[in-house]
Order: C-alpha cells, then structure tokens, then sequence
C-alpha cells in the first residue's frame, strides 16, 4: 500500500471502508457524498483510447476524472478485478467534484438480510478488500493520485476479458439500463409537471390582472361618485 498525504478536518468520511487519505491544498471545503456507491465502473465508463494496464503510483496525473477512471478500469481488467465508486468529495463552494475513490467491488462486506433464510442464501461477493486508489482534483485542474492499494485479499482472474467479468456479475448491464430508462422517463415526467406549472402561472398572472383592472374600474367608479355626491348635498 502506497499513500500520501492525511485526512484534513474538512473531509467528512461516511459509509466506506475505504478512508480518504488526500490532503487538501486549496482553501475549499469538502463534503462527502456516497452517490454512485455501487456502480460498476466497467459500465459506466468506458475504457478510453490510449488508457493502458500500466500499475498506478501516488502523483500520477490525469487530464480528467474520467482519463482516471478509465486507467484504472483498463488495470483492473488486466489484473482480473471489477472496480466501484466508493465516495465522491465535492467542493462546498460550488459543489463540484474535487475527490474520488475507486475500490475493488470486493470492498467491505455485505450486510445480512434477515428475507433471505427464507427466500436464498446469495453467494458472498464482498470479502472486504481493501484494494483501492484516492484522487483528488489539484489547482491545475488535473487529477492525482493520493493513494494506492495493491493488495488483494481474495483470488484474481487475470487476463480475463471484459465479456468474462460481467459473466460474474451478469445482471450489471440489465441494472443499469434499467436505470438509464427510469431517469429518462423521470426527466420526462420533469419536464412535463414544468410545463403544466407555468401554464398554471400564466393562467394566474392573467386573472390577477383582469381582477386588478376590475378593482381599478370600481375605484375609479366611486371617486366619479363623490363629486356628484357633494354637489347634491350642497344644494
């Protein structure tokens, strides 16, 4: 295991075993989110053109979260693991992503279901691995690598391609694009409820106006009304 750096007050840690070791050198703070914690990179990002299989180290640079990921993505392959994201940091300032850590899908262990004496027993795929690397975003706008661990603590297929790991986990590419249908239709159902709400608005906004213009029309009545009311009180 390789690392640098320590844990700076900001970072706040939540639900990973894999603890954040990067040290902060901007003035930001950091919140943590646990958004994606069991996305199976292979499918989510795409190993890109020039990522080799080539060992991390602590200070290796990328040009972007995703040059990052898919490096490490094309490693695991060649060594025989499948990766996760295990926590997202992001900037308190303006939200945006500063941090990240991407662990072996063996990391931590899987809680029990009390359904499953009744239902099955599943095959235990998480046996707390602890391997792992840490980046963070630096003032170049580059990502780096804080920490690295090599050690696994459970047997590994390397060479295996990409159709052989998914045929681990076969239902993986069915989750997601389940997912992926879900969200579209979510952001359909969105746009939708936007529309029908303007469409409220603007019905609202029209009637306080022609109410507005009805009231203006009845004070203006009543102020014709008073001058001819003291004409005939003075007669």
């Amino acid at each position: 295991m390789v690392e640098a750096g320590s844990i700076p007050d900001e970072y706040i840690e939540e639900e990973s075993s894999a603890e954040p070791t990067y040290k902060q050198d901007q003035d930001d703070n950091v919140a943590q989110d646990s958004s994606g914690g069991g996305l199976i990179i292979p499918a989510a990002v795409p190993t890109l053109p020039g990522a080799s299989a080539e060992e991390p180290y602590v200070g290796q640079e990328f040009e972007s979260e995703a040059a990052a990921h898919a490096f490490y993505n094309a490693y695991a392959a060649e060594v025989g693991f499948i990766i996760r994201v295990s926590k997202l940091s992001r900037s308190r300032k303006d939200g945006t992503a500063i941090g990240r850590a991407l662990v072996c899908n063996k990391e931590g262990y899987r809680m029990p279901d009390k359904r499953e004496k009744i239902v099955r027993q599943r095959a235990e795929t998480r046996v707390g691995c602890r391997a792992m690397i840490m980046m963070r975003k630096i003032n170049s706008g580059k990502w780096v690598i804080t920490k690295f661990v090599k050690e696994h603590t459970h047997p590994l297929n390397p060479g295996s391609s990409r159709r052989d790991m998914f045929e681990i986990y076969p239902n993986e590419h069915d989750k997601i694009r389940e997912l992926s249908q879900q969200l579209a239709i979510e952001k359909k159902r969105s746009v939708t409820y936007k529309r029908q709400l303007e469409v409220i608005f603007d019905y609202i906004e029209e009637h306080n106006v022609g109410l507005s213009r009805k009231m203006q029309r009845i004070v203006d009545s009543v102020k014709e009304m008073e001058p001819k009311e003291e004409e005939e009180h003075n007669h």
